[in-house]
């Protein structure tokens, strides 16, 4: 990676999903994208991550928030959902880390903390760029 170039959230989507063994992941960071957008602040980490089991990383921000929504999901024929929310420091929303699975499946408090490790990693590559480079 080249210095101050944002880190590929895909990557961490694959993280997840191989770690889970889900047919999706997703790093939504809508929330992070719009703030830094309108304070013209560089981003840290690319907006949209999302990695589906058998395909290539997409980055596509519409599919990935289509696919973050729980109920846009269900509609595109997945059944179970994880999700936990992403937060700055001050509390301010950054955006969510999902886990998404085409079939019946049970995400258990083991799968929810490997979401919110993530999240942490996450929030923590954010707040101290630093540990990007």
């Amino acid at each position: 990676m080249r210095p101050g170039a944002p880190i590929a959230s895909a990557r961490l989507a694959e993280l997840i999903q191989l770690t889970l063994v889900a047919d999706g992941a997703i790093i939504d960071l809508r929330h992070y994208a719009t703030r830094q957008r309108a304070t013209g602040a560089s981003e840290r980490l690319e907006t949209a991550g999302v990695l589906m089991a058998g395909g290539a990383a997409e980055t596509s921000e519409a599919l990935l928030w289509q696919l973050a929504d729980p109920i846009e999901a269900g509609a595109l024929g997945f059944q179970s959902y994880a999700c936990v929310p992403l937060h700055d420091l001050d509390g301010a929303p950054l955006g969510r880390i999902v886990a998404i699975q085409r079939g019946q499946r049970q995400f258990d408090g083991h799968d929810l903390k490997i979401l919110r490790t993530v999240a942490d990693i996450v929030a923590d590559l954010i707040r101290q760029p630093q540990l990007a480079n």
